[in-house]
């Protein structure tokens, strides 16, 4: 199973040091393919951003990573002499 699609939720708004109104989102979910289909996976649910008995979430295509971008460090990549 691939993630095709990240699920967000706007859960707040706030304003910005300009005095702008921008909104707040937490991740809620991913939409995944399977070999049956598209799935979607629920991890949670932010009910307290209900607004008029629903929650409208956004779909985002998950982003390719940096070129350069360095690997996930692991236990194994720790030096074994540590100064404490």
């Amino acid at each position: 199973m691939s993630v095709k699609y990240f699920v967000k939720a706007a859960v707040s708004e706030y304003k910005d040091q300009a005095g702008v109104v921008k909104k707040k989102y937490q991740s809620i979910g991913v939409i995944l393919e399977t070999k049956h289909g598209l799935m979607l996976k629920i991890e949670n649910l932010p009910l307290f951003a209900m607004k008029e008995g629903a929650i409208f979430a956004y779909l985002n295509v998950p982003e390719d990573k940096p070129a350069g971008a360095a690997p996930a460090t692991n236990l194994a990549d720790m030096e074994s002499d540590i100064p404490f």
